[in-house]
């Protein structure tokens, strides 16, 4: 996916989770509990893979995007 130069960028997993209305709205999204979303920052400092597309869209709907690779997602570079 491009990135949107009207997107607001956030490079932090605290950002995005700021953005979202904090653990517990970030919980409610993806079907966890508010600890889970604290326990992923503390253990991981990234978000599981399978919340990308949902997070990216809901992000994107607010005005904003982050790096994939808060999701440990890998950007392709591709060739011009």
């Amino acid at each position: 996916m491009e990135e949107n130069p009207s997107l607001k960028p956030l490079w932090t997993f605290d950002e995005v989770v700021a953005v979202l209305g904090g653990p517990a709205a970030v919980g409610r999204m993806t079907g966890n509990p508010a600890s889970a979303v604290c326990n992923w920052r503390t253990k991981r400092s990234r978000f599981p893979s399978k919340y990308y597309v949902a997070m990216r869209d809901e992000l994107a709907a607010r005005g904003y995007f982050a790096p994939c690779a808060l999701w440990g997602q890998v950007a392709l570079a591709i060739a011009a």
